[in-house]
């Protein structure tokens, strides 16, 4: 069963001075039919689900059986990916693209309206990608990958921080890209738009036909918080060891610990009180993937990191 790389902190914004979000359907899983016309029932093309959330360039296509963006079998993990393939429609190279926000169908004057509501601020966007380019003009086909956060000022959207990959070499496997996210500025994000494009420079109507990017697995990624001004890097040290299964918790306080787990979905997975003399946690009953730990004490203001169990 596919893990999904991404931590869901919403239980504690209480605690966290800033919201984390993330989005649905990053493994590319959920998909759904949209039929060209219902007097043709069996043609049809493949929608990203939900489709408030994601959207894709394939309904400004009026050519039968020649539809951008799908799903494959062909899956870093799990049943289905995202494809997109630049293809010839109309004499024109039309790039698959997938993309958060809506997309206006006008033919060749269709528009993407990329963005969608997002208040988290992610160190890194991550995941998975492969890429074999065609040329065109006599260049080598690039691809885009990337995410922008940005806010709406009243006026006009600043942008706050971007994550970018434009690979244009061939990569026959599925390869893991780890993207920091550049701020420029302190702004908080109420927008974030994601942007995955088999061309470019597709807008343009410049692309290799036949140029493929497959995309799985994506991930925001937050680094280790610590909450509270009264918490330096060495009041909470939270380890954990793969080889037996076992959590250490470190504290400067003497007094009682609280440790608290979730997993990626916000349930709580377990509770366990602990001291500074005994302060090891056996776990030997949680699947693997990526879990929250909150640790709390009498004197420090709650710590929130997270760990990777194998």
């Amino acid at each position: 069963m596919k893990k999904a790389l991404h931590l869901i902190l919403a239980l504690l914004i209480a605690q966290l001075t800033y919201a984390q979000t993330t989005l649905p359907n990053l493994d590319f899983e959920n998909w759904q039919q949209k039929y060209y016309n219902t007097l043709y029932p069996d043609k049809f093309y493949w929608e990203c689900l939900p489709t408030d959330i994601w959207a894709s360039g394939n309904a400004a296509s009026k050519s039968f059986d020649k539809f951008p963006t799908y799903r494959t079998t062909d899956a870093k993990s799990g049943d289905y990916a995202a494809c997109l393939e630049t293809m010839s429609i109309f004499g024109q190279p039309a790039s698959g693209s997938l993309f958060t926000g809506w997309f206006k169908a006008d033919m060749f004057n269709s528009q993407a309206f990329r963005g969608v509501p997002f208040t988290g601020k992610p160190t890194a966007f991550q995941g998975w990608y492969k890429y074999s380019p065609k040329k065109y003009d006599g260049v080598t086909d690039t691809a885009a990958i990337y995410a922008i956060l940005s806010q709406w000022s009243g006026s006009e959207r600043v942008e706050i921080a971007r994550a970018e990959i434009y690979p244009h070499e061939n990569i026959l496997e599925y390869t893991y890209f780890n993207l920091p996210f550049d701020y420029y500025n302190d702004l908080d994000p109420d927008t974030i738009a994601v942007v995955f494009a088999s061309s470019k420079h597709g807008e343009s109507f410049k692309g290799g036909i036949g140029s493929k990017l497959f995309i799985d697995d994506v991930n925001f990624d937050y680094e280790p918080i610590s909450v509270g001004k009264n918490v330096k890097q060495d009041d909470i040290k939270v380890f954990y060891s793969s080889s037996n299964r076992i959590l250490f918790v470190k504290t400067a306080s003497l007094e009682q610990i609280q440790v608290e787990l979730f997993d990626i979905n916000g349930k709580k997975t377990g509770f366990w009180l602990v001291n500074s003399n005994n302060n090891s946690i056996t776990i030997d009953n949680l699947s693997q993937g990526v879990y929250l730990c909150r640790v709390v004490t009498k004197d420090l203001a709650p710590f929130v990191t997270k760990i990777f169990i194998e």
